[in-house]
C-alpha cells in the first residue's frame, strides 16, 4: 500500500490482485466488504491501483466464476441430499430433505447475487484510473 496526500489526511493507495476480487465477488457473505471498499473510494479515503491486467482478467473469468458460484452450491447441496438419504435419521429424513429442495430452489438467487457483486466490482473499475503496465 502506498499512500498519498488528500489535504492534510492520507489517501491510502491499495493494489487487490484478481483472484481477490473473485473471491469477493463469488462469496454472498462478503458483500459488506463490497460496499466498504465503494464507500471509502467514493469518499476518497482508499484509491484503488488498478492495473490493465487485473480488468483483462476479470472480464475474461467474470461469466465462469458465476456460473461456478452456483454450480459449487448446488454440488454440495447434492450431497448433503445423499448424506441425509443414506444416514439420517428416518423419523426427521422427509422434513430435512424438504427443507434442502427449498434451499435447491433458491440457488439460481444465489447466483443471480454473485452476478451483482461482480457488477458492483465492474463499478468500482469503472470509478478507478486503469494503469498500463510495462
Amino acid at each position: 500500500m502506498l499512500a498519498r496526500q488528500r489535504g492534510s489526511e492520507q489517501v491510502f493507495r491499495i493494489l487487490i490482485d484478481t483472484c481477490v476480487w473473485f473471491d469477493l465477488a463469488k462469496d454472498y457473505q462478503q458483500r459488506a466488504i463490497l460496499a466498504a471498499l465503494k464507500e471509502l473510494v467514493r469518499h476518497q479515503e482508499i484509491a484503488l491501483i488498478l492495473p490493465c491486467t487485473v480488468v483483462d482478467e476479470f472480464s475474461r473469468n467474470k461469466a465462469r466464476v458465476i456460473e461456478e458460484s452456483g454450480r459449487s452450491l448446488s454440488d454440495a447441496l447434492k450431497r448433503a441430499k445423499d448424506a441425509v438419504e443414506r444416514l439420517g435419521d428416518p423419523r426427521q429424513k422427509s422434513k430435512v430433505l424438504r427443507e434442502l429442495n427449498n434451499v435447491d430452489h433458491r440457488i439460481p438467487t444465489l447466483g443471480g447475487a454473485a452476478a451483482d457483486a461482480v457488477g458492483r466490482v465492474e463499478d468500482l473499475f469503472a470509478r478507478t484510473s486503469v494503469i498500463e503496465i510495462s
